[in-house]
This record gives C-alpha cells, sequence and structure tokens, in this order.
C-alpha cells in the first residue's frame, strides 16, 4: 500500500489549460491530415519495418535509385522513398508523443492511487468512529461501505471491513 502521508501530487488543472491543452493536440493532428487509422486485422497482416530489415528497405531503396530501369513501372522509387521517410520522421514523433502520454498516464495512475489509497484510509477511520459510538458518523461509514458489498465470503461488517484492509492498491488504473 502506497504511503498516504508522502503525498506526492497536490495539483489540479484549471479548465483554461485543459481547453488549451486539447487545443494544442487539436492543432497537432491538423498539422498531420494525412495520419489514418487501421483495423485490428489490418494491423496484424501489413509486413512491418523493424530493426533487423530496417537495413533490407535503406539498399532496395538505393537500389531502386540506382537501376530503375530494372523495375516495373507502377513500382516507383521516389514513392518508396517518401514512405520510407515519413516512416522515419513519424518514428521520431512517435517516440516523444509515447514518452508524454507515458508520463500522463503514470501520473494519472499516482493521482488516482493517492486519492484511492487516502479513501481507504478515511473509511477505515468512519469504521473506527463508528465502533467507538461517535455519533453522526454511522450513515457515512455505511455509505462508503456499500462499495464492498459483495465481495467475500459474506456481507458481514467483519468480511467487508477485511476486504477494504485487503485491498491492492498499487495497480489503480
Amino acid at each position: 500500500m502506497s504511503n498516504i502521508s508522502n503525498n506526492r501530487l497536490s495539483i489540479t488543472l484549471t479548465e483554461e489549460t485543459i481547453t488549451e491543452i486539447k487545443t494544442k493536440i487539436e492543432e497537432l493532428s491538423t498539422l498531420m491530415p494525412f495520419l489514418i487509422g487501421l483495423t485490428p486485422s489490418e494491423r496484424m497482416s501489413l509486413p512491418k519495418i523493424s530493426r533487423s530489415n530496417k537495413l533490407f528497405v535503406d539498399d532496395a531503396i538505393t537500389s531502386m535509385e540506382n537501376t530503375p530501369e530494372v523495375l516495373p513501372s507502377y513500382l516507383n522509387p521516389l514513392e518508396v522513398k517518401k514512405d520510407y521517410v515519413l516512416y522515419q520522421q513519424l518514428s521520431t514523433l512517435s517516440l516523444l508523443v509515447d514518452e508524454l502520454a507515458e508520463k500522463i498516464n503514470d501520473t494519472r495512475i499516482l493521482a488516482g492511487s493517492e486519492a484511492y489509497a487516502s479513501s481507504l484510509m478515511a473509511y477505515r477511520m468512519y469504521k473506527a468512529a463508528t465502533d467507538s459510538g461517535i455519533p453522526g458518523v454511522e450513515t457515512t461509514y455505511q455509505r462508503l461501505q456499500q462499495r464492498f458489498a459483495n465481495q467475500g465470503p459474506s456481507n458481514t461488517n467483519e468480511a467487508t471491513d477485511n476486504n477494504a484492509d485487503n485491498i491492492d492498491t498499487t495497480n489503480n488504473s
């Protein structure tokens, strides 16, 4: 379980900032109107460039440029080279976007984990307050307790509270 006293995040985004981020993402998309989406079966069936065959593509393009007379008219070396250059350019952009997406996702996971772990601690505090007979908290405890209903061997308070104690907060996505 995470250490809830170690609050690594303490921030929210303003609506203006979220709007600005969305606008910039849309701007990026408009700079690349040629982007397409593939179906899962297309993604699986298309031959792909890998590290091992990248050199082959380089050599094939050089060969096509040096001896185009060997090729049929429908195989245009300039178009092959354009596709390959675009592949390389998009690879660079993809790496940057993937790194940003990973940071966004990791931060989202941490924010959710901190909120969930703290919520579990509050739940345990409401249970302790209810068990101690502190007035006015039983309704709140029962409302929070509903989250753990139908988990475990029975619906008793003890079984439900044990489920809350055993919640894994490390894989919160």
